[in-house]
C-alpha cells in the first residue's frame, strides 16, 4: 500500500507541477500582452508603401525576371539567326516578336501591378496602426477611428473589430529589411509590413533593430545607411 500511496503521490506532484508551470506562463503572456517592449503609433505614406514595394519586387521577382529575359533574349538572337538566313521565313519572323513580347511583358507586368496595388492603397495612407515588440514575437494592430466606432453604435452596430496580425520570431519565412528611412517586414514572399522610421524616436530605432538582428540572424539584412559627412 504504501509503494501505491507513493506513486500516486509522486504522479500528483508532477501534475500539480505542470499546472503550476502552465499557469506561471499563462500569467507571464498575459503580462506581457499589457506591457509590450517596444510599442510604436505610426501611418503609412502612399510613397513608402510603393518603395516597399519595389523593395519587394527586387528581393524575389528581379532575378526571376532577368533569367526569363536571358533565355528568351538567346531565342531571339537565335530566330535573328534564321530570319538573317531566311528573310522569308514567316515562322522566324514570329517566333522572334514573340520573344521580345514575352520579355517586355515579364518587365512590364510588376510595373502595372505596383501601380494599381498603389492606387488601391492611396485612401489607407489616413489610417492608424500600432506596431508592438515583445520578447519572442510582435504584433501590428489596426487602430480603428473613434468616430467610425461611435457612428457604429450610433446605427445599433456592432463596431468594426480587426484581429492584430501576431507574429513570432520562429515563424517561417520571415524576413526583416533595415532601410534608411523604414523597416520592411516580409512574409512567405505574400506580404509586406511598413514600419516607418520617421515615426520612432533614435533609440526606438536602434531597440529594434538590435532585436531583428538577435532574433532573425542571416534574415535580417541592413542596407548601408549614409550619414551626413
Amino acid at each position: 500500500m504504501s509503494k501505491e500511496n507513493n506513486t500516486e503521490k509522486s504522479t500528483l506532484d508532477k501534475q500539480l507541477n505542470e499546472l503550476s508551470k502552465q499557469t506561471v506562463e499563462e500569467i507571464n503572456e498575459s503580462f506581457e500582452e499589457v506591457n509590450p517592449n517596444l510599442s510604436v503609433a505610426y501611418n503609412i505614406k502612399n510613397t513608402e508603401e510603393e518603395e516597399a514595394f519595389i523593395t519587394f519586387q527586387k528581393k524575389y521577382i528581379l532575378k526571376s525576371n532577368i533569367l526569363k529575359t536571358v533565355a528568351f533574349g538567346i531565342l531571339a538572337l537565335l530566330f535573328i539567326y534564321q530570319i538573317i538566313n531566311a528573310p522569308d521565313n514567316f515562322a522566324s519572323w514570329l517566333c522572334f516578336v514573340v520573344c521580345l513580347a514575352v520579355i517586355f511583358i515579364v518587365w512590364y507586368n510588376p510595373i502595372k501591378i505596383r501601380k494599381t496595388l498603389m492606387q488601391s492603397l492611396k485612401p489607407l495612407e489616413d489610417d492608424r496602426y500600432i506596431f508592438k515588440l515583445y520578447e519572442n514575437k510582435f504584433s501590428i494592430e489596426t487602430v480603428i477611428p473613434q468616430e467610425e466606432i461611435d457612428e457604429a453604435i450610433k446605427e445599433g452596430e456592432e463596431p468594426v473589430k480587426i484581429p492584430p496580425k501576431v507574429v513570432d520570431f520562429s515563424d517561417t519565412g520571415l524576413s526583416v529589411l533595415e532601410k534608411e528611412n523604414m523597416f520592411v517586414i516580409f512574409l512567405k514572399k505574400e506580404s509586406i509590413y511598413v514600419l516607418p522610421k520617421r515615426c520612432m524616436t533614435e533609440s526606438e530605432i536602434k531597440q529594434l533593430s538590435y532585436v531583428f538582428d538577435l532574433k532573425l540572424g542571416d534574415d535580417f539584412e541592413k542596407e548601408e545607411i549614409k550619414t551626413n559627412g
